[in-house]
């Protein structure tokens, strides 16, 4: 009797610990989902991540999400803090998770150390990347474009109109041609059916800044690379005459600043600072000192 007495006991005591670390387990999750906004007014700081990437981020720490994220820490009466990333990371450091995108999902690789609050840096919206961070409203208009150094044989499309259409003469020109990519990024040539081109696609080295790209088709390494508009549009004023625009390989894009999906609140408080934000003028004149000539192609942005 004394033992089934003990086994009982022991039964009770293991399913009263078992109810006990899921109730743990409900009420961390919903501590959880609040610690974003409650985190960085607690610390007093807003850790920025951020990766140096054309006019968004620069190599000097300025640019125009450098100085968003700082009109965004003062609106919440908090310091700010850069918090330098990588492509590679950058995603793993916001949500504690690395991940590897498969098509348009993803698969949970580990545990990773969360470092930072929010990714503000050209940041593109993709369907991979949705299924573990969640998007601000739009903060900057994209699209992918071909870019060609400027002596090859590849000529610019005349615009049709459609950009399905536009898109599908820019494909034809590719046979035989040399183009470069960026793997599980927005500049991805398996995200825009490349190798059905009969192109030849060489990789970028994601341990280099990507704004090397360019550069190295100027050096000849490719005869052409994907890029995105906000780059393009920078190394069209650098280097005039030394690169052309073939046409687009996507349709438009939008980039975003990214959340844990642990921080719904934080990401409201954003949403509503943005708009604010851009009501008052102040964005236009950010987005006119760093990206002046984005409004020739854009011309209903803001």
């Amino acid at each position: 009797m004394k033992l089934r007495f003990m086994i009982k006991s022991a039964r009770i005591i293991v399913k009263v610990y078992i109810t006990l670390i899921f109730i743990m387990g409900v009420l961390s999750f919903n501590i959880a989902r609040a610690e974003g906004l409650n985190h960085v007014k607690k610390s007093g700081t807003l850790r920025h991540l951020g990766i140096p990437y054309a006019n968004f981020v620069t190599h000097d720490h300025d640019g125009l999400d450098i100085a968003l994220m700082k009109a965004f820490a003062k609106d919440l009466g908090v310091k700010y803090q850069f918090v330098e990333s990588t492509w590679q990371t950058i995603i793993a450091d916001l949500s504690g998770k690395k991940v590897k995108p498969v098509g348009n999902d993803i698969q949970i690789l580990g545990k990773a150390r969360i470092k930072g609050d929010i990714i503000s840096t050209g940041f593109t919206v993709l369907p991979w990347r949705k299924k573990i961070v969640d998007f601000s409203a739009m903060t900057f208009p994209s699209e992918i474009w071909l870019i060609a150094r400027g002596d090859t044989q590849l000529t610019p499309i005349s615009p049709t109109g459609v950009i399905a259409k536009d898109i599908d003469k820019v494909k034809e020109l590719l046979n035989g041609f040399s183009v470069l990519g960026l793997k599980d990024s927005c500049l991805d040539p398996n995200s825009y059916g490349i190798k059905k081109t009969g192109a030849k696609i060489l990789y970028f080295s994601a341990d280099h800044d990507l704004s090397g790209m360019i550069p190295s088709v100027i050096a000849e390494v490719a005869d052409a690379t994907l890029m995105d508009v906000p780059v393009a549009l920078v190394a069209l004023a650098k280097w005039p005459g030394k690169i052309k625009v073939i046409g687009p390989l996507s349709q438009p894009q939008d980039m975003a600043c990214a959340f844990s999906k642990n921080s719904p609140k934080l990401k409201q408080a954003f949403d509503i600072f943005f708009e604010k934000f851009k009501t008052s003028g102040e964005y236009r004149k950010l987005v006119e000192t760093y990206y002046p000539s984005v409004f020739t192609y854009y011309p209903n942005f803001l």
